[in-house]
C-alpha cells in the first residue's frame, strides 16, 4: 500500500510538516568559539511505504526539496512496527507510528510542528472576546491555539473531562483483560488435536465459540476507542 506523505500529514496533523534537519559549525566573534547551528527546510514527502526484504522491514519516503531535487529516504523499522502501520485504521495513528520512527532514527527528515513567524491584529467586540475565551477554555487551548484552530476551518472540540477520561482508561483495561484471556485460550489449545478442541468446553460453551465472542469484543472495544478519542478535542 502507498500513501502520499503530505497529503496524509496533512489530513491528520495538520499543524504539522515534513522537515529536513540539517546542522553547520559556525564561529562567533562574541565569544570567540564555534557553535552548532540547527536548520529545517520544510520538503514535500511523496510517495511513502512499507516493504519486506530477506526478514528485514524498512519504511520508504520518496521526498522532494524546494528546488524541485528530489531523493529518497529509507529507514529501518521492526516486524511489530510493519504489522502495526498495516493493521491501522485511522491516519493519525499511522502518521504518530511514522513520526516515532523518524525520531528514533534520527534521520534528517522529521516531523515537526509549523513554526508561526506572522502576526495578525484584528478588531473584536468584547462580547465575540468573551466568547472565543469561554470556547478555548472548554477547549483545553490558549486563546491563539483556538483562534489559529479556527482560522485553518478547523472545528475545535471540548476537551475531555475527568469523568470521560477514566471511562477511557476503563474502555483500555477492559480491552486489556480480553486480550489476555483470547491469548491464554489460544495458547492452552494450540497443542491440542482436533478432537481435543472438540471435547474441550468452557462453561457449555464450545472453545470456537468463544473465540468468536472475544474477537467481536476486540473489534468493539478497538471502534469505541478510536470514535472516542475523534470525538475528543
Amino acid at each position: 500500500m502507498i500513501f502520499k506523505g503530505s497529503q496524509l500529514l496533512e489530513k491528520a496533523r495538520p499543524e504539522k510538516g515534513f522537515f529536513i534537519k540539517s546542522k553547520k559549525r559556525c564561529f562567533s566573534p562574541k565569544d570567540d568559539k564555534w557553535h552548532t547551528k540547527f536548520s529545517w527546510e520544510p520538503v514535500t514527502v511523496g510517495d511513502l511505504w512499507l516493504d519486506e526484504n530477506s526478514g528485514k522491514c524498512q519504511m520508504h519516503f520518496r521526498v522532494r526539496m524546494a528546488d524541485d531535487t528530489m531523493f529518497q529516504v529509507n529507514q529501518p523499522i521492526s516486524r511489530q512496527q510493519y504489522n502495526l502501520f498495516a493493521s491501522y485504521k485511522l491516519d493519525a495513528h499511522r502518521v504518530n507510528l511514522i513520526e516515532k520512527v523518524l525520531h528514533r532514527n534520527q534521520s534528517g527528515l522529521c516531523i515537526r510542528k509549523w513554526v508561526a513567524t506572522e502576526l495578525l491584529h484584528m478588531k473584536v467586540t468584547k462580547k465575540l472576546l468573551d466568547e472565543l475565551r469561554e470556547n478555548a477554555k472548554k477547549c483545553g487551548q490558549n486563546l491563539s491555539q483556538y483562534c489559529t484552530t479556527l482560522l485553518s476551518g478547523k472545528h475545535p472540540r471540548a476537551a475531555f473531562t475527568d469523568e470521560e477520561l477514566e471511562l477511557l482508561r476503563s474502555l483500555k483495561k477492559s480491552r486489556s483483560d480480553v486480550l489476555l484471556q483470547f491469548n491464554a485460550m489460544v495458547a492452552e489449545f494450540a497443542h491440542k488435536s482436533d478432537d481435543e478442541r472438540f471435547r474441550a468446553v468452557i462453561h457449555d460453551k464450545s472453545y470456537d465459540w468463544w473465540r468468536d465472542h472475544l474477537i467481536t469484543a476486540l473489534e468493539f472495544f478497538d471502534r469505541m476507542r478510536d470514535k472516542t478519542l475523534n470525538m475528543g478535542g
